[in-house]
């Protein structure tokens, strides 16, 4: 498949709180996250940190709005209404994602 047919699929989970099947599903072993500064390599050190997210908030709507598309590179639009820590948050989050062999090897929140 290609990288947009996969990310149509890994989209449509998202809309539906569909969180960490799709992680599982599409995340490669060796993925990198880039996020706030701070690079987290491998699959299971980001899964815990998707898993805390989850178990620490209470998540309204999480939601891709708007992406496009260059090659292997996804570049989306995150629309997020959470709480956590009794706050709050209402956010748009830039997400660029690299695909390779169906999989999520690079994301970079913006």
């Amino acid at each position: 498949m290609t990288a947009l047919e996969n990310f149509e699929i890994l989209k449509e989970g998202i809309n539906q709180s569909k969180f960490m099947e799709m992680f599982e599903k599409f995340f490669d072993e060796n993925v990198v996250m880039i996020q706030n500064g701070a690079t987290i390599e491998g699959k299971a050190k980001n899964r815990e940190i998707q898993e805390n997210f989850i178990k620490n908030s209470v998540i309204h709507e999480i939601k891709i709005v708007s992406f496009e598309v260059n090659g292997d590179t996804i570049i989306y639009q995150m629309l997020m209404n959470f709480e956590i820590g009794g706050h709050v948050i209402n956010k748009t989050q830039e997400v660029h994602q690299t695909w390779e062999n169906d999989k999520v090897i690079r994301e970079l929140y913006v």
